[in-house]
């Protein structure tokens, strides 16, 4: 019996909408969240392998290439139930007045994590594609503005599914023996060292020494004093304003940095609500 829809609804409308943008890629459509899922997924485990199961009709294969590093068939199952849920909040919304969150997003955005640091624990993955990944999935390497808008408007934490990133690869490095003392009980922010181009796989391969003087120059970044008792605590301040904000604006003058402070708030606030009333 021929199958009414690839996997289900959700994976059928979203690769649908995928193939058709594939050459519109600063397009609205292209970016929506659904679409992005199937953008991360050829990602991750290659075109080949997401579209010929479509392209057969067969959602067996497709479910099977979801597993090939490593994710068992309960969570791949798992994750095909929470697409099909998304897909029928989404419905939903699209005819309420005030929009709500949708529930399933940041699993989703987890399962997708979960699948590439299982296939960065089976092969090597080059630093490109590793940052294709991470602009992807809705972190602060996130480029496009639509995709930024819609993780402010979902998102209770916008910095949720990165801090899960970094957590999953500590757990991996862990397993491969990498020393804790690079890591956790070192006190290091791998978000702070991640937006100076320092990530996991490069501490593994540096002297403590080096290491400190990462951290040094995070400090010295994000104009934190490093001999402040409250320095960690103030570097995490740093990083969140960055990742709204980009770098600090200062001018010396603290009157002066607050107006401009205040502009930065109203303009952002601006720009979101440009998008929010486009897409209502």
């Amino acid at each position: 019996m021929r199958e009414e829809y690839f996997v289900n609804i959700a994976f059928e409308k979203s690769i649908q909408d995928y193939l058709a943008n594939a050459n519109n890629e600063e397009g609205y459509i292209y970016n929506t969240f659904p679409v992005v899922v199937i953008r991360v997924l050829a990602l991750i485990y290659g075109k080949l392998d997401i579209l010929n199961p479509y392209y057969l009709k067969n959602s067996i294969v497709f479910m099977n290439n979801l597993g090939k590093y490593g994710l068992s068939n309960s969570e791949v199952a798992l994750f095909k139930d929470d697409f099909l849920r998304f897909y029928e909040f989404e419905e939903q919304n699209k005819s309420r007045k005030i929009k709500l969150k949708n529930p399933y997003f940041t699993n989703i955005q987890k399962y997708l994590v979960d699948m590439f640091v299982a296939k960065k624990k089976n092969k090597e993955v080059s630093l490109v594609e590793e940052e294709k990944f991470l602009d992807l999935i809705y972190s602060s390497h996130t480029t496009h503005p639509y995709r930024i808008s819609y993780n402010y408007l979902n998102s209770n934490d916008l910095s949720f599914i990165e801090k899960y990133y970094y957590s999953k690869l500590n757990e991996m490095d862990v397993t491969m023996e990498l020393a804790l003392d690079k890591t956790i009980s070192g006190n290091l922010n791998l978000e702070a060292l991640n937006l100076l181009g320092v990530n996991l796989t490069n501490l593994k391969n540096m002297s403590t020494e080096e290491i400190k003087e990462a951290q040094s120059k995070a400090y010295e970044y994000f104009e934190v004093d490093a001999e402040s008792i409250n320095r960690d605590k103030e570097l995490n301040k740093a990083v969140d304003y960055y990742k709204l904000h980009g770098k600090k604006i200062t001018s010396g003058n603290g009157y002066v940095d607050i107006l401009l402070l205040m502009s930065v708030i109203v303009t952002s606030l601006s720009v979101i609500s440009i998008i929010i009333f486009s897409i209502i």
